[in-house]
């Protein structure tokens, strides 16, 4: 009992205003930082587990953010009403992106690749898998892979260790790091956000992540 309320003294403390307010500004900057990260990871997490060989397990309810610690917590009865509200999608990439605390974005990415799986069986049960490396100043902070089948190719891209790179990690936090295609020129289209992109032998990744921190390129 005497542990149980000193800890519950110590959190009244820490939370009201005065000098002890000094651990809250500190601690909702660090809070802030560590959600920036964890959304761009959860993003590349969904985008990986959807497009690699095998078939992918989304837990119900995980569609937008879920902030679930292990059973039975994650057991909670789903929103379903909720998820309908935000479909249709509808904004650019570049609002959700800025809006990205209501999850819009990660439902966006489980719609449109899921629809993507449904419509190309082939590819995601026969194709190929390709990993593709990366050069340039920012190389290690990239995860690159290619799925193929006859006609069809979809290239994959996704960002890692993206706390040195800034949030959100776009554009020219790149710098001259580009992936070099093993097919040569082709006139991509990103499935997440409708940007094309023409390629030559390379592409470089301030273009594929122009606008969001992940990129699923299908050929045009």
């Amino acid at each position: 009992e005497r542990w149980d309320e000193a800890v519950k003294k110590f959190i009244e403390t820490i939370l009201t205003s005065g000098r002890q307010r000094r651990f809250r500004v500190s601690f909702e900057t660090f809070a802030k930082r560590i959600a920036e990260l964890g959304m761009v990871n959860s993003l590349a997490q969904t985008v990986l587990k959807l497009t690699q060989p095998g078939v992918p397990d989304t837990y119900q309810g995980t569609e937008v953010w879920d902030f679930s610690l292990v059973d039975p917590d994650n057991r909670r009865a789903v929103d379903y009403a909720h998820r309908r509200e935000m479909l249709p999608l509808t904004g650019t990439p570049s609002e959700l992106l800025n809006q990205w605390h209501d999850g819009r974005i990660k439902l966006a990415v489980v719609q449109r690749l899921l629809q993507f799986r449904r419509n190309h069986p082939r590819l995601f049960g026969e194709g190929s898998y390709e990993p593709l490396s990366a050069d340039g100043e920012q190389s290690d902070h990239c995860i690159a892979y290619q799925r193929k089948i006859e006609d069809e190719t979809m290239l994959v891209v996704v960002p890692r260790l993206t706390a040195r790179l800034g949030f959100p990690p776009v554009g020219v936090c790149w710098a001259d790091t580009h992936l070099t295609l093993p097919d040569g020129p082709k006139q991509w289209r990103n499935l997440l956000t409708g940007m094309v992109i023409a390629s030559q032998a390379e592409l470089p990744l301030s273009e594929v992540l122009a606008d969001w921190p992940v990129a699923v390129l299908v050929v045009e």
